[in-house]
């Protein structure tokens, strides 16, 4: 007997012909109770072959807004909560500005609070994923108190502390989906508590740390423009750098019989003053204790700029002090207003470059001329902009 086709586009062939039925008929119970289990067996096996083959489409995946009534509340939202990592941050609204509260109230970015809030108001639910506890890290969906997870549980709270919108946000998209071919963009996200993880429409940026709500770059200048600049390191004279009639900086009274040992280690001095940025912030405090040095410079506009290096147990801070006249002191206010009553945590390194002695950056005439040349010095060990 010839097997049945059976097509899940068409119910009708799930019918058989009437000669089948009438030999049907003719079957012991035994034979028709394993013709139908191979029977359904195919059932399920074509259904299952048609569900893989055929995408998802707009109409039968679309689950509706993430969070419907969202864009209603908007005015209500004062607190965002973060969890990343078993690490947690809180951004607060105050008036119309939005701060880092974990952070001693550092200003936050508008912009990027801005992108977060609409974000989740836009995100529509575009196609459901796993539902397998185990396969939730895949995606970056699983529990964000895990030190190890790279979850993002998001929690939008009004002044009272109730939760206005809370999901966990997983990994990006990028990329043509491999089921559809269509574009990429989106974020895997899953409700608390619910086992169903989704690929929302929106990308949903920001995590526990700093530098994802803040304006980590304090200020920067171009090397060129810096007439002058001035290093005082604890405990040592100061020496001056200075701005020669060709643009090249070049070290002021050079003492008799010396010379600079590498001729990058000057521009690595400029370059690391010329611009700020931090890993951590926090309350200025108003000791001298760990002091370690200050290098200050003037730009060709007449901005002047003094970095105060201080160094404790719990790293290299440093306090900006901006000032200027005319043209240069809106520059300077500008600054201030974004480092006045704080200060920096930045990489070792960088304080490292910047407050060399003078003595490290000089040798003897005669021993340079005796012993072969090692070359340049190495490159200074802090990000550039």
């Amino acid at each position: 007997m010839d097997a049945v086709a059976v097509s899940p586009h068409d119910p009708e062939s799930l019918i058989p012909p009437k000669n089948e039925v009438e030999e049907r008929r003719a079957m012991t119970p035994k034979q028709f109770a394993a013709l139908a289990t191979v029977a359904a067996l195919s059932l399920i096996v074509a259904v299952a072959v048609y569900s893989a083959r055929v995408p998802w489409t707009g109409d039968t995946a679309r689950a509706g807004k993430l969070f419907p009534g969202l864009a209603s509340q908007a005015n209500g939202i004062d607190r965002i909560g973060i969890e990343q990592g078993g690490k947690s941050l809180t951004l607060e609204r105050t008036g119309d500005r939005w701060l880092v509260k974990s952070q001693d109230g550092y200003p936050a970015s508008p912009e990027k609070i801005r992108a977060l809030l609409l974000a989740l108001t836009d995100a529509t639910l575009i196609e459901p994923k796993t539902r397998v506890t185990g396969r939730y890290a895949l995606l970056d969906v699983d529990d964000p108190a895990q030190k190890t997870s790279n979850a993002r549980l998001i929690r939008l709270e009004d002044r009272s502390g109730n939760i206005l919108a809370e999901i966990i946000a997983g990994k990006p998209r990028t990329g043509a989906d491999p089921t559809t071919g269509h574009g990429g963009g989106g974020t895997y996200v899953r409700r608390p508590g619910d086992e169903q993880s989704w690929l929302a429409s929106t990308t949903i940026a920001g995590g526990a740390a700093l530098k994802d709500w803040a304006n980590q770059r304090v200020f920067e200048t171009q090397t060129e423009k810096i007439k002058e600049l001035t290093v005082e390191v604890k405990g040592e004279p100061p020496y001056k750098v200075k701005r020669a009639t060709d643009g090249s900086h070049a070290l002021e009274n050079i003492p008799d019989g010396k010379k600079i040992k590498y001729v990058n280690m000057v521009d690595n001095i400029l370059e690391a003053a010329s611009f700020l940025d931090f890993e951590r912030v926090r309350k200025a405090v108003s000791t001298q204790e760990g002091a370690a040095g200050t290098v200050s410079f003037e730009t060709d506009g007449g901005l002047k700029i003094a970095l105060n290096v201080r160094r404790d147990k719990d790293g290299t801070w440093i306090t900006v002090e901006p000032s200027g006249e005319g043209d240069a002191k809106k520059a300077a206010d500008d600054i201030r207003a974004r480092t006045d009553g704080w200060e920096f945590e930045v990489l070792p390194s960088k304080a490292d470059t910047m407050l060399k002695k003078q003595a490290d950056l000089l040798e003897d005439i005669a021993t340079s001329e005796t012993v072969p040349p090692a070359g340049s010095a190495p490159p200074a060990q802090f990000p550039t902009p």
